[in-house]
């Protein structure tokens, strides 16, 4: 990929706050000297072995043994964790115990279930599917690495991986047809030119081919013409009939039988898919019913903050007609997609100077911004993703910034978003996370949504703090993607467990937010495509506000907003329970 805008985070004018966390600073070892502490620090190392193993022997499939595996090794490891004693575990130890045995529960309520025959039956969509990463990872775009003759080797042993995907994918979505659990129609509508980009070219011309434009210098002149016409075979041979083949399939077979309706509540065993989905992305044992009011207290509270925005910028109207003006106002878009990345330059440049008022700890890792390129940026509907580095360090975080979606044209929406998606949001947390020192792979590297996107929307709520919206249309920006998580506890569960149409989400949408109809459309699909993800960043965010005020509360003038954000941030990716469970331990430590 060209034209890479590169961003090196970690400059000195953070000084210390930029150092190696030390291990003070981090609490406690997580490993104690009993035997039978280093007895459970192997069951932990043993786990991750075996989780990553099945996954990298079956990555996507949807084959039956699979799931079989699956199941009987969590069984396996839920046996073996329950033998032992958490009493008398250390603070780190204790997590790592109550995480890992959340997690072994979690899933296998999941895997051997008919929650999972009924979702294996919807293996892709718009927003998500091992169509998009393959084709990202295989373009050198992604977070494989082609550095040496075995990657490119390995590389072209996923391309079967990823055609032997594909029939299984059309298998289960046979399956579906014939039980009646199928996509919804937008879903397939929109899925269908995302396969179809890839297909039609010779194989210079494909994405798949820019490993072999920029070979490593390393690599020898035979090598290079080696591996050049092996890629050329597998893009011929494999890999372009395989995005065909799914095309083909979805679209003159599929799409017929394809849901009219949006929701999972629609389809058999789409009810108790939604509330298995919910329970992952909450970490909550939360309603649908209960998510919906919440959503609404939130829109109304959030509408009342948005009416003193009227007066600070100057607006004589009502809320409504501020609304249609911020839509129209060119003023207040990007005209010009290549403007919109060094936006999002300018905001992280502002930010870093910042951080030391509210944080101690900060990571090593390096942060980039990169445009998703352009081919794939025009089929894509979001506005980008964050992608966390690699753990071994041989990879930065990324932003990839869709410039040319509906959503990032909001100059607005610039500040929030970089708070959120790099410091002190995804990158900072995720970064710490890895660079933890003892704590065991499965939450160095384990992410749940309603932690790390809860953490990533309370930054938000940071800029003001920091001084950064001091631009009242920055400001504006903050409660606008505020909104936006408040909608999406109304709309998701409208449509998935309330019978809602597109349309109704679309409108609602546009009642209460200055979205125009297509980005509306898009978030409203992404709803549609990812059932209770987009519920994940206010039950998040909620809970630690509710968190700090307590912890403020009950230490008064000791409260220090740096301690609290480690006692946050420090021991990786929590179930909202278990991060509740942790700092309420430290609030009653602190008050002796």
């Amino acid at each position: 990929m060209t034209n890479l805008f590169r961003i090196f985070l970690l400059p000195a004018i953070l000084g210390l706050a930029f150092l190696a966390a030390t291990a003070t600073a981090f609490g406690a070892p997580v490993s104690a000297a009993s035997g039978e502490q280093r007895q459970l620090d192997q069951l932990y190392a043993d786990y991750w072995r075996d989780w990553s193993a099945l996954q990298e022997r079956f990555g996507d499939s949807l084959e039956d043994s699979w799931d079989r595996d699956m199941a009987a090794m969590l069984v396996r490891y839920q046996s073996a964790l329950l033998k032992f004693d958490s009493a008398p575990l250390s603070e780190q130890d204790r997590i790592s115990y109550e995480m890992l045995r959340y997690e072994l529960a979690q899933k296998l309520s999941y895997y051997g279930t008919d929650v999972y025959a009924t979702a294996r039956m919807l293996p892709i969509n718009q927003f998500t599917g091992r169509h998009m990463s393959f084709a990202l990872d295989q373009s050198g775009a992604g977070t494989y690495n082609f550095k040496t003759v075995a990657d490119y080797e390995h590389a072209l042993q996923l391309a079967d991986d990823y055609a032997r995907w594909t029939d299984d994918a059309i298998a289960r979505m046979r399956e579906g047809v014939a039980k009646g659990v199928v996509l919804p129609r937008i879903v397939v509508e929109r899925v269908l030119p995302q396969l179809q980009q890839y297909f039609d070219l010779a194989p210079e011309k494909t994405v798949f081919w820019q490993p072999i434009v920029k070979f490593p210098a390393s690599i020898p002149a035979t090598e290079r013409q080696r591996l050049g016409k092996a890629y050329a075979a597998k893009i011929a041979d494999v890999i372009e009939p395989a995005y065909r083949k799914l095309y083909t399939y979805m679209h003159d077979d599929y799409l017929p039988h394809a849901s009219a309706k949006p929701g999972l509540g629609e389809l058999p065993g789409g009810a108790a898919l939604y509330a298995y989905d919910i329970r992952v992305h909450t970490t909550t044992a939360m309603t649908p019913a209960q998510i919906h009011a919440l959503g609404l207290a939130e829109v109304r509270k959030i509408t009342d903050e948005m009416g003193g925005v009227l007066k600070t910028v100057g607006f004589h109207g009502t809320l409504a007609e501020f609304l249609a003006h911020v839509r129209t106002d060119k003023a207040l878009h990007f005209q010009d997609p290549k403007d919109v990345v060094p936006a999002y330059q300018a905001a992280l440049a502002r930010i870093l100077p910042t951080l030391p008022r509210l944080f101690s700890t900060m990571p090593k890792a390096k942060l980039e911004i990169r445009p998703i390129p352009e081919a794939s940026a025009k089929v894509y509907r979001g506005n980008g993703d964050y992608q966390a580095p690699a753990a071994d360090g041989s990879r930065p975080g990324i932003l990839w910034i869709n410039s040319y979606a509906p959503g990032i044209t909001d100059k607005f929406i610039v500040m929030p978003t970089t708070l959120h998606e790099t410091y002190p949001g995804h990158h900072l947390q995720t970064s710490l996370a890895q660079e933890i020192p003892g704590l065991p792979a499965f939450r160095r590297l384990g992410f749940f949504n309603a932690y790390g996107e809860g953490w990533a929307l309370y930054c938000e709520t940071l800029g003001q703090e920091l001084g950064l919206y001091d631009d009242p249309w920055q400001y504006y920006g903050y409660l606008q993607d505020m909104i936006l998580r408040a909608n999406r506890l109304v709309i998701d569960t409208g449509i998935h467990a309330m019978g809602w149409t597109t349309e109704q989400g679309i409108d609602w949408m546009m009642a209460h937010s200055s979205m125009t109809h297509e980005q509306a459309a898009v978030e409203v699909e992404r709803y549609v495509a990812y059932p209770a993800q987009a519920l994940s960043y206010k039950v998040g965010q909620l809970d630690i506000e509710a968190l700090r005020a307590k912890a403020t509360k009950a230490l008064g003038p000791r409260f220090d907003i740096r301690r609290f954000h480690d006692q946050i941030l420090l021991s990786g990716s929590l179930p909202l329970a278990i991060l509740d469970q942790k700092v309420n331990r430290w609030l009653a430590r602190s008050a002796r």
